[in-house]
């Protein structure tokens, strides 16, 4: 039924010609094609059938039902001249979708399924099929004039690539430009003048060899996504890198997947901070003084504005992102591009705010799951709330807090809930508005091997000499594959890595200060994003307990991550010393169940 209605919504007369209608002696009625839509859009009044002679669609008999949905899709065939016969279960059906002896069915949602056959031949669904097919490798090609991001995109991008197991390259075609040409003359203005002929030549040349290295490594380096930093700030260029791409591939059409990220940018203020950011640290501009930088910055950015072509071809795979993700477009993207590349995107932004990740309070040993903190559990609580409500005071730099100063995640288990229950019931009005329990956060599942004897032998990493003596059988496994070998019964580190993206993707969404508690592995997970190590390490990641990471993201893309020892923080006599059990209401938001 969807994809009839794809094939209807279609305004391209080759689709609808696609469709293929029978041959019939009186005039095609489109307003027969009603079989394909829901009943309040037929043309013909319910229950009413039209003209045989005016319905391009006949019945084929005993179809074969393949339940889906709500109703069942009969099986059927596309007949040789075309024709999308139609049929039901139990009954010849005409082109609005009664039968003789009732109207119910189409309520039902039984279609024939030459109906889906002819919406199969939609142009738009075609295309459709073509984009989320599976394709050997993942080629994202950076737009924009300079300064407006694009190689702050292209390392968040590689980061969080990276953090999801894939084996990525960064290609930039700035650092082929000086290794041709030495940055003190390749990095001036009027090396990017149209009109001289010598530099013209060496930047096109420098982008070539970009390119191909690029594809060397998808083709030969074992890339699965390549990352391709640069200008390509006219339709020519992008049109010759599809094209050599295409060449590359040897004929299959999907060996690579070509997607245009436009970055866009025309707020004052964005614009001031990455000149300024690109001048600091860029070394195009060595020697120069900040304001000397921008001023030749300007010029050349004044250069490629004359000839600058914004995308505009919508056989194009692109994403346009406009002043850091205020606006999105998207065309023709689809398949696992949508699922996290596209969100990831779209969270993006250049705001400085702290993110602190702290490991669960202590517990009782040889405890039960919803077991509360001990004592010593219960003062790291009082200490973390402390030491974040004095960050919270320095971040909006003393000045009344607003109403929703911060964001605080944890994971379900009550440990979680409890540590950072402190900090909540400190300050009025805190709770709901700023805590959210996600389940993502949850320790590793460790099936059969669960138990308390994980927790009580734990120190700064996971008690891995422990599980050596518990299941040598599944250690050695383990061993041999640290990163997706399964705990029997339940997950491995990249399962972890898959569900914690949520909660990462609420982290890097948040323009304010977010406070994030869970448990080892998670935490673990959680640092090889934010310090840019391999995940495939993660689980020997140190996570000492009772400290905090603060992490700080820095304008070129990139993360500071500092550890506290919260033990070590003042206790403010404002925080509440009691702790008891923990409650959350229906709707999964925290509620009190103790007293200060």
């Amino acid at each position: 039924a969807i994809l009839a209605q794809t094939a209807l919504r279609c305004d391209r007369p080759a689709s609808r010609s696609s469709l293929a209608m029978a041959n019939t002696d009186g005039p095609q009625c489109w307003g027969c094609l009603a079989l394909f839509r829901h009943p309040l859009q037929s043309k013909h009044p319910r229950g009413a059938a039209p003209s045989r002679e005016h319905s391009p669609l006949k019945p084929v008999a005993s179809p074969i039902s393949l339940k889906i949905g709500y109703g069942a899709l009969p099986k059927a065939e596309l007949k040789s001249n075309g024709v999308a016969a139609v049929s039901r279960t139990n009954g010849a059906v005409d082109a609005c979708g009664t039968t003789a002896g009732s109207a119910s069915e189409y309520d039902r949602g039984t279609y024939s399924q030459e109906a889906s056959a002819a919406a199969l031949q939609c142009a738009g669904y075609l295309t459709r099929h073509a984009l989320t097919d599976s394709s050997r490798g993942l080629v994202i090609v950076l737009v924009g004039l300079p300064g407006r991001g694009k190689s702050f995109i292209s390392r968040k991008l590689e980061g969080f690539l990276k953090w999801q197991g894939k084996s990525i390259g960064t290609f930039n075609a700035g650092k082929y430009r000086r290794d041709a040409e030495s940055a003190a003359d390749s990095g001036r203005a009027d090396f990017f003048d149209p009109s001289n002929a010598a530099a013209l030549a060496i930047r096109k040349q420098a982008a070539s060899a970009c390119l191909s290295d690029l594809l060397d490594f998808l083709d030969e380096g074992g890339g699965e996504v390549a990352i391709f930093d640069a200008t390509n700030s006219t339709d020519e260029r992008r049109k010759l890198i599809l094209e050599q791409t295409r060449q590359r591939a040897n004929g299959l059409l999907n060996r690579y997947q070509v997607i245009f990220i436009e970055v866009l940018c025309d707020d004052p203020e964005v614009l001031r901070t990455n000149f300024r950011n690109k001048v600091m640290h860029s070394p195009d501009f060595a020697g120069m003084s900040v304001e000397e930088g921008i001023k030749d910055l300007q010029e050349r950015v004044e250069m490629y504005e004359d000839r600058y072509e914004t995308i505009e071809d919508d056989s194009m795979s692109y994403i346009k992102l406009y002043n850091m993700s205020s606006k999105v477009l998207v065309n023709r993207v689809y398949g696992s591009a949508t699922k996290s590349l596209l969100p990831f995107l779209m969270g993006t932004h250049i705001g400085a705010r702290p993110i602190w990740l702290a490991r669960t309070a202590q517990v009782p040993t040889d405890r039960q799951m919803d077991a509360d903190l001990t004592e010593e559990g219960q003062l790291f609580a009082r200490r973390l709330s402390s030491f974040v409500r004095r960050r919270l005071r320095e971040e909006y730099h003393g000045s009344d807090m607003p109403e929703k100063p911060m964001r605080v995640l944890s994971s379900t288990m009550n440990s979680s809930v409890q540590t950072v229950q402190a900090l909540l019931q400190s300050t009025p009005n805190w709770g709901s508005q700023a805590f959210k329990q996600v389940s993502a956060l949850n320790p590793i599942d460790r099936g059969r091997l669960s138990g308390p004897w994980w927790i009580d032998n734990c120190t700064d990493r996971p008690p891995w000499e422990t599980l050596s003596r518990i299941d040598p059988v599944f250690y050695e496994r383990w061993q041999a594959d640290r990163m997706r070998s399964r705990f029997p019964g339940g997950e491995s580190y990249f399962d972890v890595v898959g569900r914690v993206e949520s909660a990462l993707f609420e982290m890097e969404y948040s323009t304010k200060p977010v406070l994030t508690v869970s448990h080892i592995t998670v935490i673990q997970v959680l640092l090889s994003y934010f310090m840019g190590s391999p995940v495939s390490e993660a689980w020997d990641v140190a996570v000492p307990v009772h400290h905090l990471f603060e992490i700080r993201p820095t304008l070129g893309g990139n993360y500071v991550v500092e550890v506290v020892n919260i033990d070590a923080e003042p206790l403010d006599d404002t925080t509440p010393s009691m702790l008891a059990h923990s409650s959350s209401a229906p709707d999964g938001s925290w509620s009190p169940a103790w007293s200060p």
